[in-house]
């Protein structure tokens, strides 16, 4: 498979079969004043700012509601994860405004769910005036762990 993004326009065209990969994220619930957008990363395969151009980003301005990350492998090896958002281009918006240290004993096993409560969390403040994008970095060398993080926002319209 090939993707290649006309210049022109930026639209991206893809040739062969299309696979996913949960990192680059997806939307969810997009019909009412709350959204949601998550994101599926294993421990060897995090998301980072700078990954893609075509993944999910919340939108400028977007104002985070909730967020939680879900346990689906148990994490083992590693110290803590750090969750946050940046810029597409690379700048930091906050290193860990969703989560801040998810320490490994709370993310051991599977089916555990970790309440996000970062700076950014809680629908006080926005992520500013450029997109962001997802990025999780981990503290230690983890071994094993696969987690979904769901993130509810809400947008307000700028303008008429």
């Amino acid at each position: 498979m090939s993707i290649e993004t006309a210049a022109v326009r930026g639209v991206a065209v893809h040739y062969g079969p299309r696979s996913t990969t949960g990192k680059y994220g997806r939307a969810g619930n997009d019909t009412g004043l709350v959204k949601t957008a998550e994101w599926t990363f294993n421990y060897n395969d995090l998301p980072v700012a700078s990954d893609d151009t075509l993944g999910v980003s919340l939108p400028a301005y977007a104002k985070i509601v909730s967020a939680r990350l879900e346990v689906l492998t148990p994490f083992a090896g590693g110290t803590s994860y750090n969750i946050g958002l940046y810029t597409s281009a690379g700048a930091v918006i906050d290193a860990d405004g969703i989560a801040g240290a998810v320490a490994t004993a709370s993310i051991d096993a599977r089916g555990d769910v970790v309440v996000c409560n970062g700076a950014l969390v809680g629908g006080a403040l926005s992520i500013g005036a450029a997109d962001g994008k997802l990025t999780v970095a981990a503290t230690g060398a983890y071994t094993a762990g696969k987690a979904r993080l769901v993130v509810e926002y809400t947008v307000e319209k700028v303008g008429n």
